[in-house]
């Protein structure tokens, strides 16, 4: 299954912020929810509270109300204070009903009181009316039993102290439910807090991780970007380019491969000039130098002292001009080049360079010395000794007529120190590092008629550098320009 890719960065942010959104959104809704549930119950137990309240006040009210119109009826014997007290009792009872059917719990307290009032009966006032006369068929001295007003009030003042006590019940039972009612919604309340929390963690964990995910998905095409970016650099300009992902960087990948086909076939044609030039360079200059050597053997007839300089100086200029070649050829190289590991004699390495350098030495009277604590060493031959070259020829350029050259290698924590130090002008502390980048010259004063190319120095760092040492300037005892050299051992 393919998975959607956005076609613009556009489109991926707005597709973002809206997925970053979505939980932010559901928070929102959950938490209105459940404030308005809270309200909502809240709102029905405080009804029901203040309403079952006032009910039972008024059931208070009414129980005195009704005791107090069946007095009267008693002490009045009025039918329609009768008939108001049917009312009232009638009024009363379906009052105890509401006050069950509003409360949450039955109540047998309600029920008793409710059967209490529906068995109170007025008595009829005919009926209890006091006499003294004998009944007709009573014994002579017998009287007939009558029921005295104290009586019938005696009977209604037990009734309603049943009544009274049932009603303290109820008002004890309400209380009691309307605190467990309170209870009841402060836990729910608080269950419901507990939950919309829960809730919270959750999206905000949701949240988090569809962020993460988020910036993963916008970083990607933009990481691949980089690498591809990164291989153009390190790894050559044979690995095509290719960036999926949002229009805008698919069209940046294009003008990159675009670029890498560019810069690869430039090399390609470096390349070639490089192969072409050494060639055309070489082989006249080879021809030059035998020229120079056969005048030098005087094979050609005998030569004047005068003569002999000039040759002289024609090898010593040939030597120098095929330096500078192999020096812009071997820079061209070096990144393509590996190491070829070798055990060789230091003081042999030395002594052959000098003896190419001995022209020079001896016609401008250079003082040489030297120094070595190390007999052999293992490292790549070919590039260390290119290093070393570098550093003899710009001593023995930079040096005047007449000056000191001093050389000393030693062996310092499993790592060859080599100082190669002159006693030409000292190179100004602005051009202490720039002097090693390729084509920069600085201006202290060369002597010789060849012109250096300013790449030797360059040379010289890179090849020890891929050997894994530095070349750096250092302070020496007597001398103003020293350069050190360090080649770890293999």
């Amino acid at each position: 299954m393919q998975v959607w890719q956005p076609r613009s960065l556009q489109q991926l942010v707005l597709v973002s912020i809206f997925a970053a959104l979505a939980p932010l959104c559901l928070a929102i809704l959950f938490t209105v929810n459940t404030l308005g549930r809270l309200s909502e119950t809240n709102l029905e137990v405080n009804q029901t509270v203040v309403y079952a309240t006032r009910l039972g006040q008024e059931i208070q009210r009414d129980v005195l109300e009704l005791e107090r119109r069946a007095r009267q009826y008693l002490a009045l014997a009025d039918f329609e204070l009768a008939e108001l007290f049917e009312r009232e009792r009638s009024i009363l009872i379906q009052k105890l009903g509401a006050l069950q059917a509003a409360m949450p719990s039955q109540s047998p307290d309600i029920r008793r009181l409710m059967g209490s009032l529906e068995r109170i009966e007025l008595p009829d006032p005919a009926a209890t009316e006091l006499t003294t006369e004998p009944l007709a068929n009573a014994l002579p001295g017998q009287t007939a039993p009558v029921a005295t007003s104290q009586d019938r009030g005696q009977r209604v003042s037990h009734d309603f102290s049943v009544i009274s006590e049932q009603g303290s019940a109820v008002k004890t039972w309400l209380l009691s439910s309307v605190d467990q009612m309170l209870a009841s919604n402060a836990r729910e309340a608080d269950s419901l807090i507990e939950n919309l929390t829960l809730q919270l963690l959750i999206l905000a964990a949701a949240t988090l991780a569809l962020l993460l995910f988020l910036a993963y998905w916008i970083n990607k095409p933009v990481k691949a970007l980089t690498q591809e970016i990164h291989q153009l650099g390190t790894a050559g300009l044979s690995h095509p380019i290719e960036i999926s992902g949002p229009l805008e960087l698919q069209a940046v990948g294009s003008e990159l491969e675009w670029l890498r086909q560019s810069l690869q076939e430039s090399e390609q044609q470096k390349e070639q000039f490089l192969r072409h030039i050494s060639h055309e360079l070489k082989t006249p200059l080879s021809s030059l130098r035998e020229g120079a050597d056969l005048l030098a053997d005087q094979v050609t007839g005998h030569l004047s002292q005068q003569q002999l300089e000039i040759v002289d100086i024609l090898r010593q200029n040939g030597i120098e001009l095929q330096r500078l070649i192999e020096n812009l050829l071997d820079y061209n190289r070096l990144p393509a080049q590996a190491l070829t590991l070798e055990r060789f004699d230091l003081e042999e390495m030395w002594q052959n360079l000098l003896n190419s350098y001995s022209l020079m030495l001896d016609k401008k009277a250079l003082h040489l010395e030297r120094q070595g604590h190390v007999a052999q060493w293992t490292a790549d031959r070919d590039k260390l000794r290119t290093s070393l070259d570098n550093l003899l020829s710009n001593a023995v350029a930079y040096t005047p007529e007449g000056g000191l050259i001093d050389i000393d290698w030693r062996a310092e924590d499993a790592t060859l120190v080599i100082d190669v130090a002159n006693s030409g002008e000292a190179i100004p502390i602005e051009d202490a590092e720039r002097v090693f980048e390729p084509f920069f010259q600085s201006a202290a004063k060369r002597s010789g008629p060849i012109k250096g190319s300013g790449i030797g120095l360059s040379v010289a760092r890179e090849c020890i550098e891929a050997q894994g040492g530095t070349l750096t300037m250092a302070d020496h005892p007597y001398l103003p320009v020293c350069f050190r050299l360090t080649c770890p051992g293999h």
